[in-house]
């Protein structure tokens, strides 16, 4: 009787790990596409550079 309730509370926790892993691979990946989505640039912007950046990267 013992063997039967382990063997049944394993398979749940194997079953509840892979479900956990899926979403968060599943999630992960949304939130990738979503972050790479996210900034746009204008046209406006292409060309501008800041001041402070052409500073930064002359000293």
């Amino acid at each position: 009787m013992n063997w039967f309730i382990i063997i049944i509370v394993s398979i749940l926790a194997i079953a509840l790990i892979v479900f956990l892993v899926m979403r968060d691979q599943k999630d992960e990946k949304e939130l990738e596409e979503e972050i790479d989505n996210d900034f746009t640039i204008n046209e406006h912007e292409k060309g501008h550079i800041e001041i402070e950046e052409i500073n930064k990267t002359v000293h």
